[in-house]
């Protein structure tokens, strides 16, 4: 340790007084690209291949620093928080208005038009730019000359885990009347595995496998600012200056690991906090002392899932592989179930070279809602062992759901008026959206020109939106699925619901789907199904735009639900399918019963018989106006407009059909079968 030292001060000594490593020619401008990005932003991989492939076309002059920032940047579980306290405040002088921005040099283009406006064009941004922009302010900014040149040399300790950062300026012109220039010291770190919206549509080179469904891997991601905000102050206009900044890398920040080995140091000068003159990319070199031992494990989870959604008894299970020259033989592992505190074992048992070894811990009750276990493996304090290569340490289960296998209620409704605008959660259920298509809460604030209410014949605010006007492809689901009711003493239980949709041509076919179970969720049975024509609540076909429903366009869907009367576990599940069409919106979500003591008081019920059937199905029990009978597929086979009760489906094939009963207030659905 003492010849480290010795070393270290030799050179920081040196740099005192004399120029080392900075050059001292006059050169143009390099260029820093600050990029203000998130992990639930879309567009942003776009952002990243763009900026990537400017600092591959000028891999000494163009240096990127990727800063997670704004609500696109909230994390999504455990080592997805990759926010820091500088990003939000660089963020703000630049004006961004929406994502992915950046500015180039935080230099002013907006005399050139080149500045950010959002949609509606009442944001301007100062800085900020729009990714097609960057291009063009880059290669303006690299023809221009530079008064000042800057450079950096690195050092990481790997036990103690200092960084020695010696900056070198050297001014080769003249600094303008009245500006004093800032040295900036920007700690980046690159390979952070971890999720990334829109990263298959628009950067699929960056997706890796990993613990997440797509793992994205994020470079150039900011992580500390040695300097502090705004940088500090170079003390001198002319000539040659130097400085040593030294900062103890943490092990995690927000839960992210640092990885010592594949961290970047940049260094830039800048006027005040904006208008960078030039940066440069620091040469990173480390100590490792005799003594210790360079590894690298690797973490992965093969860990048994629930069999069921009520299956909440899991064993954590981590599996270590060595991936070193030499066998390791002590390490911890560490499993965190959604956001709790980590739960850690220290394992003694050696694992040879290229082998591996599984550790289980005790088992616990994961509760109800969606659930993550991720894990983690790393090296002891005070062992010999350093990881080289730690953005392999974590592994996870991804997300997965459960339910409680206690009933909450006998009946419940739904309105999604406690709901912020563009969530996708349940409070006494779960979303399942396996292909992470668009659906969530809305309110009209969704669009500028919708100034009328989006809830249910607009008598609410808010409703729930599946989003099948682009980003849903053929046969993707998202099921709506409500924890366990208790039928047991009750009948006539039934689900009715509000809905609005709108075809974009004639052979338009999603459906909607209410299913039940009495396994919680092992099997379905379908109570109701709405298809195609028969789910549109609109007149002709909706292209071209999104469909927003006016308080005309929503009808109210009943099913019956007594075949479940008695029933003490039932779960309820709304599924939407795509496969065309513009979008659905639900509301005004009702399961009610009648108690079997006040049956005597039951109205409007509606009962059919003989059900099965091979001649006709006769209505009894309620006043309607007419009748639709609709096949699986929700082709209208049948359309009797009248009251007539005896309803001939003599000439129907054998199968199951829906018979749609119009009260004049809402429709109450019946499943009939006909049989030969």
């Amino acid at each position: 340790m003492r010849k480290i030292l010795s070393i270290c001060l030799s050179i920081t000594t040196l740099s005192l007084f004399s120029q080392n490593f900075v050059s001292t020619n006059a050169e143009n401008k390099n260029i820093v690209l600050e990029e203000f990005t998130g992990i639930s932003c879309g567009f942003c991989p776009d952002g990243h291949a763009i900026a990537q492939s400017l600092s591959n076309a000028n891999p000494n002059d163009v240096f990127l620093i990727n800063i997670h920032t704004g609500s696109y940047a909230n994390p999504q579980g455990p080592g997805t928080d990759f926010n820091t306290s500088f990003g939000a405040a660089i963020s703000n002088i630049s004006g961004t208005c929406g994502y992915p921005a950046g500015t180039v040099n935080r230099i002013d283009f907006s005399s050139q038009g080149l500045n950010q406006t959002n949609s509606s064009g009442t944001c301007v941004a100062t800085t900020a730019m729009s990714r097609d922009n960057w291009t063009l302010a880059t290669n303006q900014t690299l023809s221009e000359s530079s008064y000042i040149n800057v450079a950096a040399q690195a050092t990481i300790d790997v036990t103690t885990r200092i960084l020695t950062v010696i900056v070198e300026t050297y001014y080769t012109g003249t600094v303008p009347q009245g500006v004093a220039n800032n040295i900036n010291v920007a700690l980046l770190q690159n390979n952070i595995p971890g999720p990334q919206s829109g990263a298959a549509n628009y950067n699929p080179s960056g997706i890796i496998p990993g613990p997440w469904n797509p793992t994205y891997n994020h470079q150039h991601m900011l992580r500390h600012l040695l300097t502090g905000q705004w940088g500090e102050a170079i003390p001198v206009s002319s000539g040659f200056w130097t400085d040593t900044y030294t900062y103890t890398i943490p092990s995690n920040l927000n839960g992210v690991s640092f990885d010592l080995f594949n961290l970047e140091v940049l260094v830039f000068a800048a006027e005040g906090q904006e208008n960078i003159i030039t940066g440069n990319k620091a040469s990173l070199s480390y100590n490792v002392p005799p003594g210790t031992n360079l590894i690298d494990m690797s973490a992965s989870t093969n860990m048994a899932m629930p069999s069921s959604y009520c299956d909440n008894s899991i064993i954590p299970e981590i599996t270590v592989s060595n991936n070193s020259n030499m066998p390791i033989d002590t390490f911890e592992v560490s499993y965190i179930l959604n956001s709790n505190n980590p739960v850690t074992q220290s394992v003694y048992n050696s694992i040879p070279i290229g082998g591996n070894s599984t550790i289980s811990f005790p088992a616990i009750t994961v509760p109800s809602g969606t659930n993550n276990i991720s894990y983690s493996v790393n090296t002891m304090n005070g062992s010999s062992y350093v990881d080289s290569i730690s953005n392999n340490n974590l592994a996870s289960t991804g997300e997965f759901n459960l339910l409680s296998n206690t009933p909450f209620s006998t009946t419940f409704t739904e309105s999604f008026d406690n709901y912020t605008p563009g969530q996708a959660i349940l409070n006494n259920g779960l979303i399942e959206n396996p292909n992470n298509t668009n659906t969530y809460v809305v309110d009209n604030s969704v669009n500028s020109n919708v100034n009328w209410a989006l809830g249910g014949y607009g008598n609410s605010t808010k409703s729930y939106r599946f989003r099948f006007y682009q980003g849903w492809n053929t046969n993707d689901q998202v099921t709506m699925l409500w924890e366990k009711v208790d039928f047991s003493n009750s009948s006539n239980n039934e689900i009715s619901f509000s809905y609005a949709h709108a075809v974009q041509n004639s052979w338009d076919n999603s459906k909607l789907q209410v299913l039940v179970s009495l396994d919680c969720g092992n099997s379905w049975n379908e109570a109701s199904v709405l298809v195609g024509g028969n789910l549109s609540t609109v007149t002709g076909a909706v292209s071209g735009g999104h469909f927003y429903p006016a308080s005309t366009d929503w009808q109210t869907h009943t099913v019956d639900l007594s075949d479940y009367d008695g029933e003490s576990d039932v779960n309820i599940a709304l599924r939407a399918t795509y496969n065309g069409g513009n979008n659905l919106y639900i509301d005004d979500v009702n399961v009610s019963a009648q108690q079997i003591s006040n049956t005597s008081n039951l109205k409007n019920k509606f009962s059919i018989h003989p059900n099965p059937t091979r001649n006709q199905i006769i209505i009894e029990d309620g006043k309607f106006i007419s009748v639709k009978v609709y096949d699986i597929y929700g082709k209208l086979v049948l359309n009797q407009k009248s009251n007539n009760r005896k309803i001939n489906i003599n000439h129907f094939k054998s199968g199951v059909y829906y018979l749609n009963i119009n009260t004049g207030n809402e429709i109450i659905i019946k499943k009939i079968i006909k049989i030969e």
